[in-house]
């Protein structure tokens, strides 16, 4: 579905995003290195995402009506969303763990 750029962009960042979390989850933050701080993947995944949670959701009820490009785009969300739920866990209460546990929530209605 995706051209091999834009899809191999994608598949690296979310494959990057789940070996952070694994890392994080297995031997626990560090936040001496960004690589590992739960502060920085969560940066890091609301950066790449272009749309809110409420655009997402709002999408994906009618996705099957809509242009192939942009089910692309909600299937790329849903992928580089994986993560969020071991996340959410690892991240203090705020505005960024807000919006990535409204993410999580929003995650299983995309296609």
């Amino acid at each position: 579905m995706l051209d091999n750029a834009e899809g191999r962009s994608a598949q690296v960042a979310q494959q990057d995003f789940m070996l952070r979390t694994w890392v994080i989850d297995r031997l626990g933050p560090d936040d001496t290195d960004p690589d590992w701080s739960p502060e920085s993947l969560a940066s890091d995944t609301l950066d790449t995402l272009a749309f809110t949670p409420t655009q997402a959701a709002g999408l994906a009820e009618g996705w099957r009506d809509l242009p192939i490009e942009q089910i692309r785009e909600l299937r790329r969300h849903k992928h580089l969303t994986a993560h969020l739920e071991s996340l959410v866990g690892h991240l203090t209460p705020g505005p960024v763990r807000e919006r990535l546990v409204a993410w999580a929530a929003t995650r299983p209605l995309l296609p």
